[in-house]
Protein backbone atom coordinates (compact mmCIF):
# COMPACT_ATOMS: atom_id res chain seq x y z
CA UNK A 1 0.00 0.00 0.00
CA UNK A 2 1.30 3.67 -0.98
CA UNK A 3 0.71 6.73 0.83
CA UNK A 4 0.24 10.20 -0.38
CA UNK A 5 0.31 13.54 1.16
CA UNK A 6 1.41 13.13 5.11
CA UNK A 7 -1.78 14.67 6.39
CA UNK A 8 -1.15 17.19 9.57
CA UNK A 9 -4.21 17.05 11.88
CA UNK A 10 -4.75 14.02 14.58
CA UNK A 11 -7.69 13.31 17.33
CA UNK A 12 -6.38 12.64 20.51
CA UNK A 13 -7.77 12.31 24.02
CA UNK A 14 -5.32 11.64 26.69
CA UNK A 15 -4.50 12.54 30.11
CA UNK A 16 -2.92 15.96 28.33
CA UNK A 17 -6.01 16.59 26.44
CA UNK A 18 -8.82 14.76 28.86
CA UNK A 19 -11.51 16.36 26.77
CA UNK A 20 -10.68 15.42 23.39
CA UNK A 21 -9.51 17.40 20.55
CA UNK A 22 -8.38 18.07 17.05
CA UNK A 23 -5.04 19.46 16.58
CA UNK A 24 -1.56 19.37 14.27
CA UNK A 25 0.14 16.05 14.48
CA UNK A 26 3.41 18.51 16.47
CA UNK A 27 1.25 19.64 18.90
CA UNK A 28 -0.06 16.51 20.39
CA UNK A 29 1.25 14.97 23.35
CA UNK A 30 1.04 11.69 24.71
CA UNK A 31 2.94 10.79 28.48
CA UNK A 32 6.19 8.29 27.69
CA UNK A 33 4.51 6.78 31.05
CA UNK A 34 1.30 5.60 28.84
CA UNK A 35 0.61 2.11 28.84
CA UNK A 36 1.02 1.71 25.36
CA UNK A 37 4.44 3.09 25.14
CA UNK A 38 5.78 0.51 28.21
CA UNK A 39 3.40 -2.53 27.15
CA UNK A 40 2.43 -2.28 23.82
CA UNK A 41 -1.30 -2.74 26.66
CA UNK A 42 -3.79 -1.23 23.37
CA UNK A 43 -5.71 -2.39 20.41
CA UNK A 44 -6.61 -0.10 17.30
CA UNK A 45 -8.83 -0.52 14.47
CA UNK A 46 -8.36 0.21 10.83
CA UNK A 47 -11.05 1.71 8.64
CA UNK A 48 -11.74 3.32 5.16
CA UNK A 49 -13.93 5.31 2.62
CA UNK A 50 -14.52 5.14 -0.45
CA UNK A 51 -15.22 9.16 -2.37
CA UNK A 52 -15.36 10.28 1.20
CA UNK A 53 -17.70 7.98 2.75
CA UNK A 54 -17.01 5.49 5.77
CA UNK A 55 -17.32 1.76 4.40
CA UNK A 56 -18.63 -0.48 7.01
CA UNK A 57 -18.44 1.71 9.96
CA UNK A 58 -20.35 -0.44 12.20
CA UNK A 59 -18.64 -3.47 11.70
CA UNK A 60 -15.58 -1.83 12.17
CA UNK A 61 -16.86 -0.31 15.65
CA UNK A 62 -18.19 -3.85 16.36
CA UNK A 63 -14.79 -5.10 16.23
CA UNK A 64 -12.82 -1.95 17.73
CA UNK A 65 -15.61 -2.68 20.96
CA UNK A 66 -14.84 -6.75 21.01
CA UNK A 67 -10.94 -5.70 21.16
CA UNK A 68 -11.40 -3.32 23.95
CA UNK A 69 -13.75 -5.46 26.07
CA UNK A 70 -11.23 -8.64 24.69
CA UNK A 71 -8.20 -6.67 26.75
CA UNK A 72 -10.60 -5.36 29.37
CA UNK A 73 -9.99 -1.15 28.39
CA UNK A 74 -13.17 0.91 29.00
CA UNK A 75 -13.51 3.51 25.87
CA UNK A 76 -16.26 6.19 26.62
CA UNK A 77 -17.81 6.98 23.15
CA UNK A 78 -17.08 5.00 20.77
CA UNK A 79 -20.07 5.20 18.83
CA UNK A 80 -19.17 8.89 17.88
CA UNK A 81 -15.64 8.02 16.45
CA UNK A 82 -17.49 7.91 13.03
CA UNK A 83 -18.50 11.27 13.62
CA UNK A 84 -14.95 12.75 14.61
CA UNK A 85 -13.61 10.58 11.10
CA UNK A 86 -15.14 12.57 9.37
CA UNK A 87 -14.27 15.96 10.98
CA UNK A 88 -10.70 14.73 11.12
CA UNK A 89 -10.97 13.77 7.03
CA UNK A 90 -12.74 17.43 6.40
CA UNK A 91 -10.03 19.39 8.59
CA UNK A 92 -6.74 17.57 6.64
CA UNK A 93 -8.38 18.47 3.37
CA UNK A 94 -9.48 14.97 2.50
CA UNK A 95 -13.61 15.29 2.13
CA UNK A 96 -14.82 12.99 -0.95
CA UNK A 97 -11.33 11.20 -1.24
CA UNK A 98 -10.34 8.09 -0.39
CA UNK A 99 -8.58 7.49 2.71
CA UNK A 100 -8.02 5.07 5.77
CA UNK A 101 -8.45 6.01 9.78
CA UNK A 102 -5.83 4.54 11.80
CA UNK A 103 -8.13 3.97 15.53
CA UNK A 104 -5.73 3.05 18.42
CA UNK A 105 -6.83 2.98 22.33
CA UNK A 106 -4.21 2.36 25.29
CA UNK A 107 -5.21 2.09 28.79
CA UNK A 108 -3.79 5.28 29.64
CA UNK A 109 -0.68 7.18 31.77
CA UNK A 110 -0.23 5.23 35.24
CA UNK A 111 3.07 3.67 36.69
CA UNK A 112 5.00 0.95 35.35
CA UNK A 113 2.91 -1.71 36.71
CA UNK A 114 1.95 -4.82 35.18
CA UNK A 115 -1.45 -4.41 37.26
CA UNK A 116 -4.06 -2.70 35.44
CA UNK A 117 -4.37 1.08 36.89
CA UNK A 118 -7.44 2.49 38.71
CA UNK A 119 -10.50 2.69 37.02
CA UNK A 120 -10.50 6.01 36.61
CA UNK A 121 -7.59 6.19 34.21
CA UNK A 122 -8.37 8.37 31.28
CA UNK A 123 -7.71 5.49 28.20
CA UNK A 124 -5.88 7.23 25.75
CA UNK A 125 -7.85 7.24 22.58
CA UNK A 126 -5.88 8.68 19.12
CA UNK A 127 -6.83 8.97 15.40
CA UNK A 128 -5.17 9.43 12.41
CA UNK A 129 -6.42 9.72 8.73
CA UNK A 130 -4.25 8.96 5.32
CA UNK A 131 -5.17 9.00 1.94
CA UNK A 132 -4.94 5.69 0.11
CA UNK A 133 -2.92 5.74 -3.20
CA UNK A 134 -4.44 2.29 -4.54
CA UNK A 135 -2.49 -0.67 -5.00
CA UNK A 136 -3.26 -0.98 -8.88
CA UNK A 137 -0.32 -3.41 -10.00
CA UNK A 138 -0.88 -5.68 -6.63
CA UNK A 139 -4.50 -5.99 -8.05
CA UNK A 140 -3.71 -6.29 -11.39
CA UNK A 141 -0.38 -8.13 -11.78
CA UNK A 142 -0.81 -10.21 -7.93
CA UNK A 143 1.86 -10.52 -5.19
CA UNK A 144 4.15 -12.92 -4.06
CA UNK A 145 4.27 -14.50 -1.00
CA UNK A 146 6.35 -16.69 1.57
CA UNK A 147 5.02 -18.52 4.33
CA UNK A 148 6.74 -17.95 7.94
CA UNK A 149 6.25 -19.70 11.62
CA UNK A 150 3.41 -17.60 13.29
CA UNK A 151 5.26 -17.43 16.75
CA UNK A 152 2.00 -14.62 17.30
CA UNK A 153 0.39 -14.96 20.86
CA UNK A 154 -2.76 -16.96 20.89
CA UNK A 155 -5.54 -14.29 21.05
CA UNK A 156 -5.18 -12.91 17.04
CA UNK A 157 -8.92 -12.55 16.98
CA UNK A 158 -7.81 -9.37 18.93
CA UNK A 159 -6.71 -6.02 17.43
CA UNK A 160 -4.06 -5.77 19.61
CA UNK A 161 -1.14 -2.98 18.84
CA UNK A 162 1.55 -5.77 19.92
CA UNK A 163 2.76 -6.35 16.11
CA UNK A 164 6.54 -7.09 16.61
CA UNK A 165 5.78 -10.81 14.73
CA UNK A 166 4.02 -9.04 12.03
CA UNK A 167 6.68 -6.22 11.92
CA UNK A 168 9.60 -9.15 11.11
CA UNK A 169 7.41 -11.58 9.47
CA UNK A 170 6.66 -8.70 6.75
CA UNK A 171 10.19 -7.45 6.44
CA UNK A 172 11.50 -11.38 6.01
CA UNK A 173 9.34 -11.28 3.07
CA UNK A 174 10.86 -7.75 1.69
CA UNK A 175 14.03 -9.23 1.95
CA UNK A 176 13.11 -12.36 -0.12
CA UNK A 177 11.49 -9.73 -3.00
CA UNK A 178 7.63 -11.07 -1.50
CA UNK A 179 4.96 -8.61 -0.62
CA UNK A 180 3.41 -10.29 2.01
CA UNK A 181 4.20 -13.44 4.44
CA UNK A 182 1.37 -15.57 5.25
CA UNK A 183 1.68 -17.10 9.34
CA UNK A 184 1.53 -21.16 9.59
CA UNK A 185 0.57 -22.61 12.77
CA UNK A 186 1.43 -26.41 13.53
CA UNK A 187 1.81 -26.93 9.83
CA UNK A 188 -1.75 -24.81 9.17
CA UNK A 189 -1.49 -21.84 6.97
CA UNK A 190 -3.58 -19.33 9.02
CA UNK A 191 -3.87 -15.46 7.52
CA UNK A 192 -1.51 -12.80 6.70
CA UNK A 193 0.66 -9.87 8.71
CA UNK A 194 -2.42 -7.61 7.61
CA UNK A 195 -4.68 -9.85 5.44
CA UNK A 196 -7.17 -12.32 5.15
CA UNK A 197 -6.14 -15.87 3.50
CA UNK A 198 -8.27 -17.70 0.88
CA UNK A 199 -7.11 -20.56 -1.79
CA UNK A 200 -9.36 -21.96 -4.52
CA UNK A 201 -8.89 -25.66 -5.43
CA UNK A 202 -11.65 -26.85 -8.40
CA UNK A 203 -13.98 -24.11 -7.86
CA UNK A 204 -14.27 -24.06 -4.24
CA UNK A 205 -13.08 -21.43 -1.88
CA UNK A 206 -11.09 -22.70 1.54
CA UNK A 207 -10.18 -20.24 4.39
CA UNK A 208 -9.29 -20.66 7.99
CA UNK A 209 -12.66 -20.39 10.37
CA UNK A 210 -13.05 -17.84 12.65
CA UNK A 211 -10.77 -18.25 16.14
CA UNK A 212 -8.31 -16.96 18.25
CA UNK A 213 -5.87 -17.47 15.46
CA UNK A 214 -6.95 -15.17 12.70
CA UNK A 215 -8.55 -11.97 12.53
CA UNK A 216 -12.42 -11.68 11.60
CA UNK A 217 -11.61 -9.43 8.98
CA UNK A 218 -14.30 -6.56 7.90
CA UNK A 219 -13.54 -6.85 3.67
CA UNK A 220 -13.21 -11.18 4.59
CA UNK A 221 -16.89 -10.79 5.71
CA UNK A 222 -17.56 -9.53 2.20
CA UNK A 223 -16.06 -11.80 0.40
CA UNK A 224 -17.90 -14.44 1.97
CA UNK A 225 -21.48 -12.74 1.41
CA UNK A 226 -20.32 -12.34 -2.25
CA UNK A 227 -19.29 -15.94 -2.59
CA UNK A 228 -23.10 -17.22 -0.72
CA UNK A 229 -24.54 -14.24 -3.64
CA UNK A 230 -22.35 -15.80 -6.67
CA UNK A 231 -22.89 -19.59 -5.87
CA UNK A 232 -19.52 -19.93 -4.87
CA UNK A 233 -19.20 -22.92 -2.27
CA UNK A 234 -17.19 -21.53 0.38
CA UNK A 235 -15.00 -24.45 3.28
CA UNK A 236 -14.11 -22.88 6.14
CA UNK A 237 -11.21 -24.76 7.31
CA UNK A 238 -7.57 -24.73 7.97
CA UNK A 239 -5.29 -25.73 4.83
CA UNK A 240 -2.20 -27.24 5.10
CA UNK A 241 1.27 -25.42 4.01
CA UNK A 242 2.16 -28.97 2.23
CA UNK A 243 -1.20 -28.29 0.31
CA UNK A 244 -0.35 -25.13 -1.39
CA UNK A 245 1.27 -26.28 -4.71
CA UNK A 246 -2.41 -28.37 -5.34
CA UNK A 247 -4.15 -25.08 -5.24
CA UNK A 248 -5.89 -23.32 -8.38
CA UNK A 249 -5.67 -20.05 -6.87
CA UNK A 250 -4.93 -18.02 -3.78
CA UNK A 251 -5.74 -14.70 -2.62
CA UNK A 252 -5.77 -12.10 0.32
CA UNK A 253 -8.32 -9.67 1.46
CA UNK A 254 -7.52 -6.16 3.41
CA UNK A 255 -9.32 -2.97 4.42
CA UNK A 256 -6.31 -1.22 2.08
CA UNK A 257 -5.75 -3.87 0.18
CA UNK A 258 -9.32 -5.15 -0.83
CA UNK A 259 -8.76 -8.40 -2.85
CA UNK A 260 -5.21 -9.43 -4.44
CA UNK A 261 -4.33 -12.18 -6.17
CA UNK A 262 -1.66 -14.26 -4.69
CA UNK A 263 0.52 -15.74 -7.77
CA UNK A 264 3.77 -17.09 -6.11
CA UNK A 265 4.03 -18.50 -2.81
CA UNK A 266 7.87 -19.53 -2.04
CA UNK A 267 9.35 -18.61 -4.98
CA UNK A 268 6.71 -21.52 -7.05
CA UNK A 269 4.19 -19.99 -8.60
CA UNK A 270 0.35 -20.79 -8.09
CA UNK A 271 -1.56 -22.48 -10.52
CA UNK A 272 -0.57 -21.10 -13.61
CA UNK A 273 1.13 -18.26 -12.25
CA UNK A 274 -1.41 -15.58 -12.86
CA UNK A 275 -4.19 -14.34 -11.14
CA UNK A 276 -7.37 -16.89 -11.41
CA UNK A 277 -11.01 -16.58 -12.65
CA UNK A 278 -12.80 -16.95 -9.27
CA UNK A 279 -10.46 -13.84 -7.85
CA UNK A 280 -10.82 -12.12 -10.76
CA UNK A 281 -14.66 -12.52 -9.99
CA UNK A 282 -14.76 -11.67 -6.56
CA UNK A 283 -12.31 -8.50 -7.55
CA UNK A 284 -15.30 -7.23 -10.20
CA UNK A 285 -17.96 -8.27 -7.79
CA UNK A 286 -16.49 -6.15 -4.87
CA UNK A 287 -16.15 -3.03 -7.03
CA UNK A 288 -19.40 -2.97 -7.63
CA UNK A 289 -20.82 -3.86 -4.27
CA UNK A 290 -18.29 -0.82 -2.82
CA UNK A 291 -20.16 1.22 -5.64
CA UNK A 292 -23.72 0.55 -4.13
CA UNK A 293 -22.74 1.10 -0.98
CA UNK A 294 -21.14 4.17 -1.08
CA UNK A 295 -22.28 5.46 -4.27
CA UNK A 296 -19.08 6.60 -4.71
CA UNK A 297 -18.26 5.24 -8.57
CA UNK A 298 -15.97 3.23 -9.56
CA UNK A 299 -13.51 2.25 -6.57
CA UNK A 300 -10.14 4.24 -6.57
CA UNK A 301 -8.13 2.75 -9.38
Amino acid sequence: MVMSQVPDYCYIRSAEVPEGAIMPKRQARISPDDRGFYFADGVYEVMRTYGGRIFRLNEHLKRFRNSLRAVQIELPDVEHIGEICVELMERNGFSGRDVFFYIQATRGVWQRNLLFPPREVLPTLYISVTEIVPPVREREQGIRVITVEDIRWQRCDIKAIGLLASVLARNQAQAAGAEEAIFVRNGVLTEGTHTNLFLVKNGRVFTHPLNRHILPGVTRTVVLELCAKLGIEVIETGVREDEISAMDEIFVTSTTWEVVPVVMVNGQPVGAGVPGVICRTLQAEFRNYVTRETGSGAPDN
